[in-house]
């Protein structure tokens, strides 16, 4: 067996996070020799890697900008893997870079999509020709690159994201509140759209809908947009439509209480959230943008929306509170259904698989 090294920033509670963590514990589980490291203190899912027997290290001497790149480069030579895993475009530069000092073979994964090409953009993609393997997590963002940087086309592997199927699962009497329950999980940034969303509670308190939302996340993560959100959460007075929480570790019990997913972000890859959501057995709504539309079809497991538009937003949630009971719940079974076809632990194990048999 091949003997892996899988790096990230941290452990925190995010989908990339999840992605790898969970793709360390299958490694682990299949019989490879493999060790996870981070550079920045967030620990969220340490335990998950310690009752998966996961070899993980914290390593603080990677903290330095400066030096890096180096003492990556070091540590890889140190641990001799036959194959680096990288996670998120900050560590993905970083490995590519430190791959001048190292012979590793490298995949890097892709996790969100963009929205424009920029200056860094164009440095960051041209960097990625020292990867061995490119990996979006989403077709959207494989097209992007095929379209864009042409000279990546042969390395570019788009996997989608596994969702824990015996994890995330609907329970035997689906929730059905008098007051209809919507959750959303996602961190508080300017990606996942929440100053609109709030925008979008108060219109709906304001028609006098029967319903409560709920927003699960990190508010030490960025503590000057969360700063923000409680401002306008407090001048909007929503507090009695709208709880914001902060990340809870059993977040499957949070969508068996649940009777619909919302995730009004304004760019994503392949939203790991939607999939626990519908793997939960809970219809969604979502943004009209990128991966989603392959995800959610209009009206048969969901609806989609303008995420730019408080109105557009507001009127998907009418549609969706204006469904019968039985309706909503036949869009949830819809959804767990995709999830065992395309979205289980096996079929994406097995793909990494094949990109790193053939390294």
């Amino acid at each position: 067996m091949k003997r892996i090294l899988l790096i990230t920033e941290s452990l925190s509670s995010g989908g990339a996070e999840r992605q790898l963590c969970g793709l360390a514990s299958m490694l682990v589980k299949a019989g490879y020799q493999c060790k996870l490291i981070t550079y920045i203190y967030n620990q969220f899912y340490e335990a998950f890697l310690k009752s998966n027997s996961v070899d993980y290290e914290y390593v603080p001497q990677l903290q330095n900008k400066y030096l890096r790149i180096f003492r990556a480069a070091k540590y890889v030579r140190s641990y001799h893997p036959d194959v680096v895993i990288s996670y998120l475009p900050s560590v993905n530069k970083m490995m590519c870079l430190a791959k001048f000092f190292y012979r590793s073979k490298l995949i890097i994964s892709e996790r969100n999509n963009n929205i424009s090409i920029s200056t860094s953009d164009i440095i960051l993609f041209n960097i990625y020709r020292k990867a061995d393997y490119i990996v979006p997590n989403s077709h959207s963002q494989a097209d992007f690159i095929n379209t864009n940087f042409s000279f990546l086309s042969s390395k570019i592997h788009p996997i989608i994201n596994f969702v824990d199927v015996n994890r995330f699962f609907p329970v035997e009497n689906n929730t059905n509140n008098a007051d209809l329950k919507i959750i959303t999980v996602a961190r508080y940034t300017e990606q996942k759209n929440v100053l609109t969303y709030l925008q979008v509670i108060r219109k709906v308190k304001d028609s006098g809908l029967r319903v409560h939302f709920d927003w699960y996340g990190d508010k030490k993560l960025y503590p000057a947009y969360y700063s923000q959100v409680e401002h306008l959460y407090n001048q909007l007075q929503i507090a009695d439509y709208l709880t914001l929480h902060d990340s809870d570790k059993e977040i499957e019990n949070r969508y068996h209480e649940a009777d619909i997913f919302c995730l009004p972000s304004l760019y994503e890859g392949y939203p790991n959230v939607v999939v626990e959501a519908m793997s939960s057995g809970l219809p969604i709504l979502c943004s009209n943008c990128y991966e989603n539309p392959y995800i959610v079809s209009e009206g048969v497991n969901g609806f989609l929306f303008n995420p730019n538009s408080v109105d557009d937003i507001f009127c998907a949630i009418k549609k969706m509170l204006n469904l019968s009971f039985s309706k909503r719940k036949e869009m949830g079974r819809i959804n767990r259904q995709l999830c065992l076809v395309r979205n289980t632990r096996e079929t994406f194990l097995k793909a990494y698989e094949e990109l790193i048999f053939k390294l």
